[in-house]
């Protein structure tokens, strides 16, 4: 039995993995976090994505990296997490208070990281 669970002798490699860091700190999320549309099946959102929601648990505006925003238009947060459609959607966390490394998170135009700004903090790697 000594070799039980491990009947083909190849023993054990290491793999050196773990967390990479996006988020520095959450401070404040925005209640019930949004919802992506089944139509949107198989696109996947990246993490720090900046979103829209007009109510609790809404569907997502999403704004890229390209968006630029018009009078009026505001930007609820950014996507805590990665978010992938499936077939019958999908939910997002949104936060709206907290410390981001740029480099690891989604591309944001100036005008929306501008419309962040008093809210979630950009930090620079070196």
């Amino acid at each position: 039995m000594k070799n039980y669970g491990n009947s083909f002798v190849g023993g054990r490699e290491a793999i050196d993995a773990g967390k990479v860091p996006v988020w520095l700190s959450v401070d404040e999320q925005f209640p019930a976090g949004c919802t992506f549309p089944a139509s949107d099946k198989g696109k996947t959102y990246p993490i720090g994505t900046a979103v829209y929601v007009a109510t609790m648990g809404g569907q997502a505006t999403v704004y890229t990296e390209s968006s630029t925003l018009s009078d009026g238009q505001t930007v609820t947060g950014l996507l805590l997490e990665d978010v992938v459609v499936g077939e019958n959607g999908a939910t997002g966390t949104i936060v709206t208070k907290g410390q981001i490394l740029a480099s690891r998170a989604a591309k944001l135009s100036t005008s929306v990281s501008t419309a962040l700004a008093n809210r979630i903090t950009f930090v620079k790697e070196a």
